[in-house]
Order: C-alpha cells, then sequence, then structure tokens
C-alpha cells in the first residue's frame, strides 16, 4: 500500500510564522519514508506540509475577496449602521459607513498593505503614510492623533498593522461575529462539553462563504493531494481557535476524497480537551485522535494498517513497547521547514509589550532544546501529560546544526525556543555553538555571524550573571519566565522550585547583560486570598521600579484536569479550599470549574491598569492599594525588599568575580578585542555596551590580548594563558568581559 502524507495547519493561528508541530512532523514522516526508521518502512511515497494559517490569511486580505466581501455585505453594514445610530452610538454608524465609502481604496491598497507587512514596497510606505487617499480606519486615526511628531515611512508598518486589524473590526461587525485575526470562534471550543455548540461554528460565514471555496481550490491545486493511493491527513490544533477550521478541514476533505482519505487530528487542544472525548459527532469528522509526540502512536497505526488494512482505535496513544523508541526518535528529529516559504508572513508591530512585540515582529523558526519540562512540579500545570512530564533533552549542537541550515536556506536568522522551560545547561551548549559557528562557519553558504535567539526559562539561581553574560554574548535576545505568584509564600503554595531571592538575582543578572526579561503571572489561585494578591503585586511593583522586569503579562488561573492540584484534590488533598464543580458533557473537558472562582474576577481590571502603567514607567511609586477600587489589605512585603536581595545579588556576583583563577573551569570573553586607548599603556574595551579602559605595563597588555584571542577561539590553552596574568588584571577582566562557565 502507498501512502501520501499532508501534514495541515488551520486557521489561525499566529500570522507571523508558522506553528512547530508541522516541522517536527515533516520531519518524522520523512524519515520513516526514507527508511531511517529501524523495522519501519510502510510504502509513504510523498510528504508535504501546508501552512493554511498563513494562506487563507493571503487569500482573505487579497483585493478579489475583499472585492467579494464588500458587495455582499453593504447591506448588513448599512444595517448596523442604522442598528448603532439607534442606540445612539453615532460614532460606530459613521466608522461603519466610512468603511463603504472608501471601500474602493481598501480594495486598492489591501495588497500593497500586506505586502509592507512582510517586508516589501519600501516606496508605498511613503504613500500610505502621506497620501490623503489611502484607506483610514478608527485604530489608524487613534494612532496617527497620538504622535506628538511628523509621520514618516518607518511608521508604515505600524499603520499597516492596524490597518488590517481596522479590516478585521468591521468583518467582525458586519460579516462574522466570530471572526480574529487569529483563532476564530475560540470562546465556542474553549472547553466546550457540547459538540453541538463547537459544530454550529461551521455554518458561520467565513467558513462557509470563504474557507470551504478555498479549500475546494487547494485539494485541485497541491499535488500531494493527486495521488491514487491513501491519503493521510494530520491536522495539527494547538489552540481552541483553531478547532472550527479544523472540522471545516477534515469534512472538506472527507467530501472530495471519501474513503481514500484517513484523517488524524492531533496537537496541544486535542492533548489536553480531548482526550476523554467519546463524542461520536466527531468522528464523522476524523479517525482518530492522535496524543502526545504522535510518533509511536503513528508507527503503531502504520504497522496496523499494513498487517490488518484496518485500524478501529479512535484514540492513538504511543503503545508500551514503542516507548523506548519514540524517546530515541525525539532525541534525533529536529524540524523540517523545507515546505515553508517564511517571506509569505506579516511582521505585526501593533503591541506596546516588548515581549509580545518580540513575538509578533519577526519570523522566527521554531524549535525546542528539550522535550517536557526538567522540573514538571508546579501545582497548576498539567504535569500528568507527557508534554510536560517527559523530560527529554537534545543534542545541543546536532539540533544547533539543523537550525544554522535552516536559517542558510530560509534567510531567517532568528530562533524561537518554545520549550516549556529550557534547561541553563542546553542553552549555554547551544549559545557555545553559535559563537563557534559565528566566528568559523563551515556549511556550504554560510557566511558567519551569530543567530538569535530567545526563549522560556525557570528564574532559577543556576542563571548567574557569567551565565547570563554568555548567553547574551552567544546570541541570547530575551527571556520570559514564570513568576505565577510573585511572593515568597506564594512561591512555596504552588511549589514553583524558586524563591523570590532566586528571581530577583536571575532578573538583576539578565538585565544586566542586556536581555529583555519577561515574566508570567497568574492570579485567582483556589488558595489565594487578598493578601496573596497585593503582595504578588507589589512584589511586580518593586521589580518594575528597580528595572528588573521588562514586561510581564496576567492570567487568571484555571483549574484543569491534568494538574497537580486536581490529581491532589482526587487523593483527599485541599479538601478545604478547593471544590470543583463537575460539569457534564461528552467532549471538551480539560477546564473545571470550582466555587468561589468568580471571586477573583474582581482583581482583572486593577492588576492589568497596573501593570499597563509599570510597563509604561508609570505609578511607580504609587502605594499598591489605590489601584483597586475596592478595599483592599495593606501589602505584608517591605518596600524595600527587592532592594535588599539586589544588594545581595551584588555582594554574591562582586565575590565571584573576585575569586582566584580556576584552571579547571572554562573561560570565555564575551567583550570587544581590546586596544590601544587614548593615553599610553592603555588598553581599552567596550562590554555590555560601557568603555573600560585599564592601565597595565606592555608585557601585561600583550599576555591580556593573547588570551583574549585564545579565549575568543574556544581553545584549550586558556588556563596556561589566563595563568600568567596578575591577580589584579585577572579581576578586572572577570569584572568586564571574562565569564567563567561552571560545570551545570
Amino acid at each position: 500500500m502507498e501512502y501520501s502524507v499532508c501534514i495541515i495547519q488551520p486557521p489561525q493561528v499566529q500570522l507571523n510564522g508558522p506553528y512547530p508541530s508541522g516541522a517536527y512532523l515533516s520531519s518524522f514522516f520523512r524519515a520513516l519514508a526514507d527508511g531511517d526508521i529501524a523495522g519501519f518502512l510502510p510504502g509513504i511515497t510523498t510528504v508535504r506540509w501546508i501552512d493554511l494559517s498563513n494562506q487563507f490569511f493571503s487569500h482573505l486580505f487579497s483585493a478579489t475577496t475583499l472585492a467579494v466581501l464588500f458587495e455582499r455585505y453593504t447591506s448588513v453594514t448599512e444595517e448596523r449602521a442604522r442598528e448603532a445610530e439607534a442606540t445612539g452610538d453615532t460614532e460606530t454608524a459613521w466608522q461603519l459607513r466610512r468603511y463603504l465609502s472608501l471601500s474602493a481604496s481598501w480594495i486598492q491598497w489591501i495588497e500593497p498593505l500586506v505586502s509592507i507587512l512582510r517586508g516589501g514596497d519600501r516606496e508605498l510606505c511613503h504613500a500610505l503614510v502621506r497620501s490623503p487617499h489611502a484607506p483610514r480606519g478608527a485604530r489608524m486615526d487613534r494612532f496617527l492623533s497620538s504622535l506628538d511628531r511628523d509621520i514618516g515611512p518607518d511608521d508604515a508598518r505600524m499603520l499597516a498593522t492596524l490597518a488590517l486589524e481596522d479590516l478585521a473590526d468591521w468583518m467582525t461587525v458586519a460579516v462574522d461575529s466570530e471572526f480574529s485575526l487569529v483563532r476564530y470562534a475560540e470562546s465556542m471550543a474553549a472547553s466546550e462539553r457540547s459538540f453541538a455548540r463547537v459544530e454550529s461554528a461551521l455554518d458561520r460565514p467565513v467558513i462557509r462563504d470563504m474557507y470551504l471555496p478555498f479549500l475546494d481550490a487547494l485539494w485541485e491545486r497541491e499535488p500531494v493531494f493527486a495521488s491514487d493511493g491513501t491519503l493521510v491527513l494530520c491536522i495539527s490544533v494547538p489552540f481552541p481557535g483553531c478547532l472550527a477550521h479544523a472540522l471545516a478541514t477534515a469534512r472538506s476533505a472527507r467530501k472530495r476524497f471519501g474513503n481514500r482519505v484517513r484523517i488524524f487530528m492531533g496537537g496541544g487542544y486535542v492533548n489536553t480537551e480531548l482526550r476523554n472525548c467519546i463524542n461520536e459527532g466527531l468522528f464523522t469528522y476524523i479517525d482518530h485522535l492522535v496524543f502526545d509526540r504522535g510518533y509511536g502512536a503513528m508507527l503503531a497505526w502504520f504497522h496496523s494498517a499494513g498487517s490488518e488494512g484496518t485500524v478501529s482505535n479512535r484514540h492513538l496513544h504511543c503503545p508500551s513497547d514503542l516507548q523506548p523508541l519514540e524517546q530515541e526518535l525525539t532525541c534525533r528529529i529536529f524540524p523540517d521547514y523545507r515546505d515553508i516559504d517564511f517571506s509569505r508572513y506579516p511582521r505585526l508591530a501593533d503591541n506596546p509589550n516588548p515581549m509580545h512585540r518580540l513575538w509578533n515582529d519577526g519570523v522566527w523558526i521554531k524549535a525546542f532544546l528539550a522535550h517536557g519540562c526538567y522540573w514538571h512540579r508546579c501545582s497548576f500545570c498539567d504535569v500528568s501529560l507527557d508534554y510536560i512530564r517527559s523530560f527529554v533533552p537534545l543534542a545541543a549542537q546536532q539540533l544547533y546544526r539543523s537550525l544554522r541550515k535552516t536559517a542558510i536556506q530560509s534567510g531567517v536568522r532568528g530562533i524561537h525556543l518554545v520549550d516549556e522551560a529550557a534547561p541553563p545547561r542546553a542553552l549555554r551548549d547551544f549559545a557555545l555553538e553559535n559563537l563557534r559557528a559565528a566566528a568559523a562557519p563551515d556549511i556550504a553558504g554560510d557566511t558567519g555571524g551569530l543567530l538569535s535567539f530567545w526563549g522560556n526559562i525557570r528564574f532559577e539561581k543556576t542563571f548567574s550573571r557569567d551565565l547570563a553574560d554568555f548567553l547574551a554574548a552567544g546570541g541570547l535576545l530575551a527571556v520570559s519566565g514564570g513568576i505565577e505568584i510573585a511572593s515568597p509564600e506564594g512561591f512555596k503554595a504552588v511549589d514553583k522550585g524558586i524563591d523570590l531571592e532566586n528571581l530577583v538575582a536571575v532578573c538583576a543578572a539578565f538585565k544586566e547583560a542586556g536581555v529583555l526579561v519577561h515574566a508570567y503571572l497568574i492570579y485567582g489561585y483556589w488558595n489565594e486570598d487578598p493578601l496573596g494578591v497585593i503582595d504578588a503585586a507589589e512584589v511586580m511593583r518593586q521589580l518594575f521600579a528597580a528595572g528588573l522586569v521588562d514586561s510581564a503579562f496576567w492570567h487568571k488561573f484555571v483549574l484543569t484536569r491534568h494538574s497537580r492540584v486536581y490529581q491532589e484534590w482526587l487523593s483527599g488533598l485541599h479538601r478545604d479550599s478547593l471544590e470543583p464543580l463537575d460539569e457534564s458533557g461528552d467532549f471538551a473537558d480539560n477546564d473545571l470549574r470550582f466555587r468561589g472562582e468568580n471571586a477573583s474576577r474582581r482583581y482583572t481590571g486593577p492588576l492589568d491598569n497596573a501593570l499597563h502603567a509599570w510597563m509604561q514607567g508609570e505609578g511607580l511609586e504609587t502605594p499598591v492599594r489605590s489601584w483597586f477600587p475596592f478595599a483592599m489589605p495593606s501589602p505584608s512585603i517591605e518596600s524595600d525588599l527587592v532592594e535588599r536581595l539586589i544588594e545581595r545579588y551584588e555582594d554574591i556576583r562582586d565575590r565571584q568575580r573576585s575569586a582566584p583563577f580556576d584552571p579547571s573551569a572554562l573561560y570565555w570573553w564575551t567583550a570587544s578585542i581590546p586596544v590601544p586607548g587614548k593615553l599610553g599603556g592603555e588598553l581599552c574595551w567596550w562590554h555590555a555596551g560601557e568603555e573600560v579602559s585599564v592601565r597595565m605595563d606592555r608585557q601585561e597588555a600583550a599576555r591580556v590580548l593573547e588570551a583574549v584571542h585564545a579565549l575568543r577561539k574556544g581553545e584549550t590553552v586558556n588556563a596556561e594563558i589566563l595563568s600568567r596574568l596578575s591577580r589584579k588584571t585577572f579581576e578586572v577582566l572577570r569584572a568586564h568581559g571574562l565569564v567563567r562557565l561552571s560545570p551545570l
């Protein structure tokens, strides 16, 4: 039997780049097709990964589609304007009529707008910001009126981003109320107990009138669908907002290919929400749900299909006998992006949050350094599931080499490490490979230079100033990490595995090294009282005031079926503070209601307002209680706690730097090459953006230069060279660019 495999990423995920699951599945199926997996040769003739999230975006935001939409929904827009007017909302009525008046301009400009966001049409940037004939919407108006300077062509990408959002606003009002630039009909899928409500989204206008005709053209256009063998269609559903399009894709494929297609659905949403799904209606769209990594589950399916001709099990897991092989495959399968044209992805520029801006304002090659989380103990997390529980580190050298080849081929030189928490040692090894490849490229077409990378970490003490400096020198741009509940008692309550001293030290180390720091925060825990909320807010105020955090984001706690705390509740713990409310249903069931959860909703606005102000450098001296329009207790956190912890960090850092030379340690030079200073007998270099000038005699200067050149090459003679430096010179170097990398 012959198989053609197609991996589909349905709309709508991220606009700025492909979701990585397709890259890993592509690599896995190609290894299977090439006979690289011992004992398996299932007859796969073709493997194709299609990112419909990007392709449908291009289809929707095109002159042809927009012309159809304006023609079809003019009367609806006029009706919505009259309804708004009847309620006294004259502004909305005026904006809706402006869309119709400017419809020809929107149609004329839509493809240039998308091109600008993809990095092209620099000449049109001038026209977009200057031309009185370019379209305008409410978001664009607000941006233009907020400027305290003349607008210029460098503002075009921001204006183009807002133009798309203005168009999306019109589509939401006039075309489909569930429309969004990302995550369509998400409210209809997140832990939805009733499949019937999810199914109803398939008859909404965007899917019925836009997406289904688009799919019909896709089946005709792509060669992978033309073969006569069995079509294996793997649909990735990472988020609830992808589900409606995923089901529409499955239904359209079933209608087109009949019994020739076998449809599999997996991804983050499936893994968390549908593990217990028994709804018969779902399986009229798909054949199988695939859980966890998918490698072992698909190997078992191919083996069973080949020997029996059919597979009756709808829920596919990795069987126990294939788990060792799946572990081995996890270590050696690296993402394959050959089917992706990165130039087709827009770079959006609308968010003032620096981490969110980094996330969206660039096309990133996504990969992980390790599968799972090496801590996997936080009580709020889905620690019982494979994507958290099963920690499998990858070989950083092989992974880096694979990603560098992708970077050379694609022209994309940025890596987003999508680990749950990137292990410190793996980060160090990845940065080391980056430094070595930048200095001495050995891949065809490689012109050298660093790749940039960023990702998620745990704020643990392993991230010293030395390691932070080294990672920054090795290409690290930013780190994000879960603070979750930023108070000493809060860390203990959720078993975070760090304390406030660790947090402050790690943030300080990265900020001194020039790395952006973003924090994820959670409020509304089952065991959190008002004092816990106000203490966490006070700690965050102090962190922002001290300049240790650049950005942060509050999430409201959601109790999940696969979390550690729920498993503990089932075993009899937390009975006095947690009471889940059972909700019947036969579809998604991960998120659980619990008694008292609504009480924390009142914190949402105050916490968001405070955080927004702090990120702008405002309100940092305002008492945290004043952000809440209702009574709150005074914080139990001392007002100078973070400042005292910074002093403790600085003392430890300075003592580490003044430690004598250790011949058994690995040292690396992260600063610039020293050059003669303005004065005789002086060496000058730049470290972390600051000039360093040191007076020394000619012989010592020669030894420093010899050491620096050897260190930057990673030569093994470091110990001998560094041992010849004076103690004073060694301490100066340690304070200004010479890092010590202890074994991790």
